[in-house]
């Protein structure tokens, strides 16, 4: 178990002089993703990563965790180290299936080494999740897309999440809009192709990737620009209606969460002609994924209307993973807290920043509603994840039982500290993964108080504590 005081200990302790233990750093990472000939096919991804070992040791060996999920896969996987082809053992890991890389020579201290992957993104049929091709275009919007290198074994062991400098570079056909992480260098022109090259230092997160043939329409508000990118061409009221609104909702992140990007505007809005199949439903039949700053609508979305309540809400969740999903990353033990249950959350802050405290009594009332509408299923498990441990209506009932558990913190230290402490927890937390000792230690800092007995009464046991339909018996 962690805590937010050990996670600024190690970082200083990373940042020392001498290495206590075995260690490395990632200077450089270099993608190339491939759709030259777009069908619902796979993607073709190299990524070479140059790493320079600093610890206090040679090492013979590493893992990385290969790009996976439950819709999508990742095939034809060959690795060269050093510019040769090396032979890899495959192993299982809490976060995923991974790979043994070996080092023959030994890697020396102080000496970099260059890693390159090749592999194939197996999307799920029918572009049904985070990574799809399809004959308009392709995606890849999860942050696990990419090879994830693990620390060494070894106490005091050091490795880097993410690299100091990242390249992209995407191969698509001429008349593609791409959208990426980092600023586009510039494009170059090879017969029907263009290679679209983005660059990122310091990266805020993780790389992304959403290309396809779209009609533009751009809509600048008081509270900054928003990007349309859909199939057919948008109409200007439509548009102007969704953007006023999307500009608050981010308008209203910021203030709570604190800013996340160095220039948090354009929002962009993309369409995907796929139909996406969301694990938490916010609005019936219609889904919806993340990127940083952006929402991938599904088809069925745009026909619904970009201008329409149930639209709008599912892009209020989606934008709220900004924050809770790209910038920090929950652990699979409290997805459903901290990630799906943390954009249900911000939806009532965004309502409630719309429509006062009657805005906000409501949206509880709807939390409440919902949650109880799973019947038997919000009553069989406690926790917050991993959400593979879940039925998938076990896992709605318990992203909503996360939004009410986060209502009931807000409550009991005031909204203020709470908003103190998120904004804590997620400046302290850039760009790594964050669990509920993190997140429970900013709280207590802020509050001043213990709030074990609170955590245990949410977590250990089923169902919704009496005092939280007590307190809001009188709004239902």
């Amino acid at each position: 178990m962690r805590s937010l005081a050990l996670i600024l200990l190690s970082a200083c302790l990373t940042g020392c002089a001498v290495p206590l233990g075995p260690g490395f750093n990632q200077p450089f990472r270099a993608v190339d993703i491939s759709a030259s000939s777009i069908q619902p096919a796979q993607i073709q991804v190299q990524v070479t990563d140059s790493l320079e070992n600093v610890g206090d040791r040679s090492l013979s060996e590493l893992e990385v965790v290969l790009p996976g999920g439950p819709s999508f896969g990742t095939t034809e996987v060959s690795v060269r180290v050093a510019e040769r082809a090396v032979s890899f053992e495959r192993i299982n890991r809490g976060s995923g299936p991974a790979l043994r890389i070996p080092f023959d020579p030994p890697w020396l201290q102080r000496e970099v080494r260059k890693i390159e992957f090749t592999y194939d993104l197996d999307p799920a049929a029918q572009g049904r999740g985070v990574v799809a091709a399809t004959n308009d275009g392709f995606y890849l919007a999860d942050p696990n897309v990419f090879p994830s290198w693990q620390p060494p074994v070894g106490p005091f062991a050091t490795g880097s999440l993410r690299a100091r400098t990242e390249e992209l570079e995407v191969k698509v056909p001429a008349d593609f809009h791409v959208l990426a992480v980092g600023n586009e260098e510039h494009g170059q022109r090879r017969d029907e192709f263009v290679l679209h090259r983005f660059k990122s230092r310091g990266a805020q997160f993780p790389p992304y990737v959403v290309a396809g043939r779209y009609q533009e329409r751009r809509v600048n508000t008081q509270r900054g620009e928003v990007i349309f990118w859909t199939r057919q061409s948008l109409a200007e009221n439509v548009a102007r209606a969704g953007a006023e609104r999307l500009a608050a909702t981010v308008a209203t992140y910021q203030n709570l969460f604190g800013p996340v990007m160095r220039n948090p505007f354009p929002i962009h809005i993309v369409e995907t002609s796929a139909e996406l199949a969301p694990i938490i439903v916010v609005t019936p039949n219609i889904a919806a994924t993340s990127f940083p700053g952006g929402v991938l609508l599904d088809h069925r979305a745009v026909a619904l209307g970009l201008a329409t309540d149930p639209v709008l809400d599912l892009a209020d969740y989606e934008l709220a993973r900004t924050w809770f999903g790209w910038h920090v990353r929950p652990r699979p033990e409290v997805d459903l807290l901290l990630g799906r249950g943390m954009a249900i959350f911000a939806g009532v802050l965004a309502a409630e920043a719309r429509g006062g405290i009657p805005a906000r009594q409501q949206g509880i009332r709807r939390l409440m509603e919902t949650y109880e509408s799973f019947g038997p299923a919000a009553d069989e498990k406690t926790g917050f994840g991993p959400i593979v441990a879940y039925t998938r209506q076990q896992a709605r009932a318990q992203s909503y039982k996360g939004a009410l558990f986060l209502i009931e913190l807000q409550d009991t230290i005031g909204k203020e500290t709470f908003y103190r402490a998120l904004r804590r927890v997620l400046a302290a937390m850039a760009g790594q993964e964050i669990g509920s000792d993190e997140f429970r230690s900013a709280l207590e800092q802020e509050a001043g108080r213990n709030l074990a007995p609170v955590f245990h009464a949410w977590f250990d046991r089923s169902g919704l504590p009496a005092e939280l339909r007590a307190r809001y018996a009188a709004t239902r």
